[in-house]
């Protein structure tokens, strides 16, 4: 892996200091720290007050600490990503103890796991396609333009009863090689998982 930041977050000084704060913790600590995070929306002034007795640290050290664990997370949760190259990066990238990302990432796991409603997805039922060509036009002098239309039927079901969605796509080459390019990208890594 290269020595760049990881495009998820931007790493700055700031939150360097939120992650030595948090390496600083007991595992203990900083498990019933996160745990707090994942489940609260805010501190109350009284827990804040809680936690800069109980960590020995000032008020504005609390407030980065706590910061730093919650600008992770939101950020964390944008991607995807596998746990253990998550893990990787907050070692590598963020300076994590290798503890402290463990802990960090098996409850990042359970909460992604929680969020991602599997029940009320898409599923993609059928594909069908055709060649649309455009003609050329002498009085714009246009070359003629091939376009694959794609027509996608997925299905949702929903309170016992199955709706199905079309959904159509006009690519021109170079946004037909794209996707060629990324489902090709899919398949290799889903073909790596499998193995």
């Amino acid at each position: 892996m290269s020595m760049d930041s990881p495009k998820w977050i931007s790493v700055n000084t700031k939150l360097k200091e939120g992650v030595q704060l948090l390496n600083s913790l007991s595992a203990k600590k900083f498990q019933l720290l996160l745990d707090h995070i994942i489940t609260e929306e805010q501190f109350t002034d009284e827990e804040l007050a809680k936690l800069k007795d109980s960590f020995k640290l000032s008020e504005e050290q609390v407030e980065l600490l706590v910061q730093s664990i919650v600008h992770i997370l939101k950020q964390s949760n944008k991607i995807v990503i596998k746990p253990t190259d998550l893990q990787k990066q907050l070692c590598e990238f963020l300076e994590f103890d290798e503890e402290k990302a463990e802990d960090f990432v098996k409850v990042w796991s359970k909460q992604v796991n929680e969020n991602v409603d599997y029940e009320n997805r898409k599923r993609l039922e059928d594909i069908a396609w055709e060649m649309n060509v455009q003609g050329a036009d002498q009085i714009d002098n246009r070359q003629y333009q091939p376009l694959a239309r794609l027509q996608c039927l997925v299905s949702k079901d929903e309170a016992g009863e199955t709706s199905k969605e079309k959904l159509t796509f006009e690519l021109n080459k170079d946004e037909l090689i794209h996707l060629y390019n990324t489902l090709e990208s899919i398949q290799l890594k889903i073909d790596n998982l499998s193995k």
